[in-house]
């Protein structure tokens, strides 16, 4: 009989529970919004920041590798101006990096072909274009 009950708590325990019990996810945080929640916010904002670089209203975005779990926060896409445009077409590439404040999100950092826009850019309509892009996203929309 005791070697029921202790093989019975064994296999109770989160060890014997094995890789299914390990890949359990745990609730963030962040009072209820979850991962996916979180991914999308940072996605909008990168998708907001490419439409108001190119100045267009609308960008076919292609595969998007969100991580608002990383500080900063950021997000890297393709996208592309042509609506019509085939999967194996939308090649453009932006990166967004994020600061988080009173949960809103500002831009920190972005990177559109091979140039890359901050508060510390040495060129200096690279910095004028960061400033105008932070500028857009403290805006209401």
């Amino acid at each position: 009989m005791k070697h029921i009950l202790a093989l019975a708590l064994v296999l109770a325990s989160p060890i014997a529970a094995g890789p299914a019990f390990a890949q359990t996810k745990a609730q963030p945080a962040t009072g209820g919004a979850s991962q996916g929640d979180a991914a999308a916010k940072v996605e909008e904002a990168c998708t907001f920041i490419t439409k108001s670089l190119l100045m267009v209203d609308t960008i076919k975005v292609g595969i998007v590798q969100a991580f608002p779990e990383l500080d900063p926060p950021g997000a890297r896409m393709t996208y592309s101006t042509r609506m019509d445009a085939e999967p194996s077409d939308i090649t453009d590439e932006i990166e967004c990096q994020f600061t988080e404040n009173a949960g809103k999100l500002e831009i920190l950092r972005f990177c559109a072909d091979s140039t890359c826009y901050a508060s510390d850019s040495e060129d200096l309509e690279d910095r004028r274009r960061f400033v105008e892009m932070q500028t857009l996203i403290k805006r209401p929309r």
